[in-house]
């Protein structure tokens, strides 16, 4: 069996990097984000979720294999894109180069965000052992203190706004490269369609900070160990 050229190399990372990003990268952000709404709903649901979500067999081996490995991969992949490719906005100021542009900025703004919300939320529960049923009041508290801030409302809506684009944008630029949108008016009504699936997720991302800013709640653990 021949051993794949460079180039079939190249070809075949840059797919997974546009795999990746949707599954399972961009389903975890509508989940998260989904779920994350709950908080406008009750704090009791909100609680809830966190709840069974941290009390998961095999917690850690399901982050690290399904979040943290293909985030790593579409992160550093994303950098390499940006390094070979050109920015020429300037000379050829087409909407989609500037969506493209956009596209590489989002994509970087995106993972210094994430390295902020991890590092102040997963990793603070790790570092302080909080656990199963203490996970909950634990985030809730950090995330309360977070959006009583100016600061800490910027820093989220920057982070939100730019990875609902980056997963927006490119769920469109996947259909297209992986030949499911097809023709001009296939991939018109796909960019609508899209569009508003990332104004959703904007909006419940946003709706959550103001929750949160409004209602500051701190909770107890529903189940005392």
């Amino acid at each position: 069996m021949a051993r794949p050229s460079k180039d079939e190399i190249h070809f075949l990372l840059l797919k997974l990097h546009s795999l990746t990003g949707i599954i399972p990268i961009g389903a975890f952000l509508v989940i998260h984000l989904s779920i994350n709404s709950l908080r406008t709903v009750g704090v009791l649901p909100y609680q809830l979720s966190i709840d069974v979500l941290n009390n998961l067999p095999f917690l850690i081996l399901i982050e690290i294999g399904f979040i943290y490995i293909p985030l790593l991969f579409h992160s550093l992949m994303g950098f390499y894109v940006v390094h070979i490719g050109q920015t020429n906005v300037f000379r050829y100021k087409y909407k989609r180069n500037w969506l493209y542009t956009l596209q590489r900025l989002t994509g970087a703004i995106t993972f210094v965000f994430l390295i902020y919300h991890m590092g102040t939320t997963v990793g603070a529960k790790l570092w302080e052992g909080k656990h199963h049923f203490e996970a909950a009041p634990f985030l809730m508290d950090i995330l309360n203190g977070e959006f009583q801030t100016w600061q800490g409302i910027v820093v989220y809506t920057i982070g939100i706004v730019s990875a609902t684009f980056h997963f927006s944008n490119g769920l469109w630029g996947f259909c297209v490269s992986w030949g499911i949108l097809t023709g001009k008016n296939a991939q018109r009504n796909g960019a609508i369609v899209f569009a508003a699936m990332g104004l959703g997720l904007t909006f419940l991302g946003l709706a959550t900070i103001l929750e949160f800013n409004m209602n500051p709640v701190p909770v107890e653990a529903t189940v005392l160990r």
